[in-house]
């Protein structure tokens, strides 16, 4: 697990930059993310960088450069079925206790022209290979958008090309990237959580985007009227057998604490971090669990987790914590360089200071499941809720309770959009400014997506494609690296893709199935949750933070009405709605853009 960096050398040289001096600036941002090690490399046309955690052992070293040096990679995160992959490139490998570093496969596979091995890649990574002699750049990212890997592209010439990437926004910013400065991005941010992350245009010369298509490598072609071209590979074929959903998963496990670190568990008590404990018993690892419990919450899922322990014979750590967790929100902003969403990140990094503390360097957590096995209640709610379109004007416009959401999903032009917003619509009216008001996700009006397939399960595609790599998965990359922890989601990498497949797949019906003999009642019982904090209660109280959003200088924004922002807290403080989501992304909003003032 690492943070890794790149960027064109005549880039940096027509931003007046010395490339050495900017990537190794670059590097430095992402200490946060590899504090064994710092080091740079010169690459024909790229400069190259990695901040180094080392997961695989003190003695490995990035980035990683081919003997005669004309090869040169850097990878972030790790490759689960690397042991498979060594038999190709360096037989025998596979069969030591701990192989070489992942980082050199990308590179074997560039270099010994077998890019077909690049799309079979399991596991959690971003990677990018140089050939000096070429000057082509190969990169890629893991399927689901575990590892970050942002990227930067400008028009040099008459062609657009990727002139640098980095696995935070703060790295990248000290390679040309201008500040994102876009309408429709923040009324989304403070809509979701998480905004949409289509290719931006800064002026006539910028733009950034992600990696167009992730799961595929692509190689940065200089020559091409396209920016980027795909790399020669045969696609996988997809697995669409129901069966052995236990064994593959307890193979997903096995092959993630396959390494020379300590491994942990988040415990939730929910039944997907309840099967991986499970299958973590089943192959005899006494693998440390940890259970996080907010104060002023039910005791439900502690005692599930605790009847699972048993169960297991895993070691649980009880973990509890108060308001006082909003504390670690400035500096995790600080090191992503960008607004953090999801307030359960807070939560999350609680948990991995305290594994931390346990030696533990790679976590196991459920992310993924609900995505891939259809477990969301949502879903089963949308697959028959009615559409009512003309009913729209009697919306309710302040609540946010179960019934109050699920309405409005009903005479919304997209229910799909409107169950995933986590803060009223009224907030755009009474605290936002009117050109972010004004924008599709606060009107209840952006387009449907393709329903061919049912909309339950185009509600999970829209997830897979932008609320599970915009909002969940960089959650726990930022929470656990921040505690120079490696998290890992064996849900994502078991192949479990055609297990929901269809609406019959509802509720996570075939996981409950596979594993029906072994769960604790408790656990079969128990209601999905999700991994909340109870901000209502919290901002209601004496919470410190919440006194940023006193200061004048946070209530002078150009993104709020004039006293937008005293009436909200002030609604939410007499108790006349529940505000306390949509508190936290004006409070973390305002520490974004206080970390950005700050530090110029």
């Amino acid at each position: 697990m690492c943070g890794i960096v790149g960027a064109r050398n005549d880039w940096l040289m027509t931003l007046g930059l010395d490339p050495q001096t900017a990537i190794s600036q670059a590097t430095a941002e992402l200490a946060w993310r590899g504090p064994d090690g710092q080091a740079t490399e010169h690459a024909g046309d790229w400069w190259l960088g990695c901040a180094r955690l080392a997961i695989s052992g003190p003695k490995s070293r990035q980035p990683v450069v081919r003997r005669g040096g004309r090869f040169i990679g850097v990878m972030n995160g790790a490759i689960t079925n690397a042991r498979t992959l060594w038999r190709t490139f360096l037989p025998g490998a596979e069969a030591l206790a701990a192989p070489p570093n992942d980082a050199w496969l990308p590179l074997l596979a560039v270099a010994s022209k077998q890019t077909e091995a690049l799309r079979t890649l399991r596991g959690h990574h971003a990677f990018a290979v140089v050939d000096t002699k070429t000057g082509e750049l190969t990169f890629g990212q893991d399927r689901y958008g575990e590892k970050p890997l942002h990227c930067l592209i400008a028009r040099v010439g008459e062609h657009w090309q990727l002139v640098a990437f980095a696995s935070t926004l703060a790295a990248l910013q000290q390679l040309g990237m201008p500040k994102i400065d876009n309408p429709r991005r923040l009324a989304e941010w403070f809509r979701y959580g998480w905004s949409v992350d289509r290719p931006h245009r800064f002026s006539a010369r910028l733009q950034v985007t992600s990696i167009p298509q992730r799961g595929e490598p692509f190689v940065a072609d200089t020559s091409a009227k396209q920016w980027c071209r795909p790399a020669t590979t045969s696609s996988r074929a997809p697995n669409t057998t129901s069966a052995g959903l236990r064994e593959r998963l307890i193979t997903s496990v096995r092959h993630c604490i396959d390494s020379p670190s300590p491994s942990g568990l988040f415990l939730s008590g929910g039944i997907d971090s309840s099967c991986l404990a499970l299958a973590l018993g089943t192959i005899s690892e006494s693998t440390p669990a940890y259970q996080f419990r907010a104060t002023g919450t039910g005791s439900a899922e502690r005692k599930a987790a605790e009847a699972v322990a048993l169960a297991t014979g895993l070691p649980l750590r009880r973990i509890d914590g108060g308001p006082e967790v909003l504390e670690a929100l400035p500096r995790l902003t600080r090191l992503a360089g960008q607004p953090l969403g999801d307030p359960s990140i807070l939560a999350v990094h609680a948990v991995a200071q305290t594994a931390a503390r346990d030696g533990v360097r790679i976590m196991l957590g459920g992310e993924g499941a609900d995505e891939l096995l259809l477990g969301y209640r949502r879903y089963r709610a949308i697959a028959r809720m009615p559409r009512l379109r003309a009913l729209r004007p009697f919306g309710s416009r302040w609540s946010m309770h179960k019934a109050a959401r699920y309405w409005r999903a009903t005479i919304a032009a997209n229910p799909i959009r409107a169950l995933l917003a986590v803060t009223p619509p009224a907030l755009a009216k009474q605290v936002l400014a009117p050109e972010l008001a004004r924008r599709r996700c606060w009107r209840d009006a952006e387009a449907m997506p393709d329903l061919a397939n049912g909309i339950a399960l185009a509600s999970r595609d829209d997830d897979v494609s932008n609320y599970l790599p915009r909002d969940l998965l960089p959650k726990v990359d930022v929470a656990l690296m921040a505690a120079g922890i490696e998290g890992r989601c064996p849900y994502l990498e078991a192949g479990l893709e055609s297990f929901g497949r269809d609406n019959t797949s509802l509720g996570k019906r075939a996981l409950r199935e596979a594993f029906r003999d072994e769960l604790p009642e408790s656990v079969r019982q128990l209601p999905k949750i999700g991994f909340s904090l109870p901000l209502d209660d919290w901002f209601r109280g004496d919470t410190a933070l919440l006194d940023v959003l006193a200061d004048p200088r946070s209530r002078s924004r150009e993104h709020l009405r004039p006293r937008g922002l005293e009436a909200a807290v002030d609604r939410h403080r007499r108790g006349t709605t529940d505000l306390g989501h949509a508190l936290y992304l004006l409070l973390a909003y305002e520490l974004y853009l206080r970390s950005t003032e700050d530090g110029q």
